[in-house]
């Protein structure tokens, strides 16, 4: 099963809901949608909220070209919330990726609230 994911715009930043197990092709895609989103909207503020079967650091890694290929930059801030926690430390090494390459501002959550009183207040600014 691949990812099926929903993308809305919730005024100061664009939400993604996320399940299943992502492959390349689907996750490309995904970040490709929500860049356009975030374009269609000039919203640089992306809630992710996740459940997703974990994954090998190989496609940690892969983050690196998904997010280039997206046209992600370090002017977009991503708060993503994970709850499959088998899953926490691949997502926290794609954290650990796309910020040591400057693709964006991400930073990996287990908690909601958490996520989005980051995401918010970093907004405000």
């Amino acid at each position: 099963m691949s990812i099926e994911y929903s993308i809305t715009h919730e005024g100061r930043y664009v939400e993604v809901r996320v399940r299943g197990k992502g492959d390349y092709l689907s996750t490309d895609k995904m970040w490709k949608d929500i860049a356009a989103a975030c374009r269609k909207n000039d919203c640089h503020s992306i809630l992710g909220i996740a459940n997703i079967d974990a994954r090998s650091a190989e496609h940690a890694y892969d983050h690196a070209a998904i997010f280039e290929a997206a046209g992600m930059t370090s002017d977009y801030r991503i708060a993503w919330v994970e709850n499959n926690a088998p899953s926490l430390d691949t997502a926290k090494l794609v954290q650990a990726v796309i910020r040591n390459r400057g693709l964006a501002d991400g930073r990996v959550f287990d908690n909601l609230q958490e996520a989005r009183r980051w995401l918010l207040d970093a907004a405000a600014r």
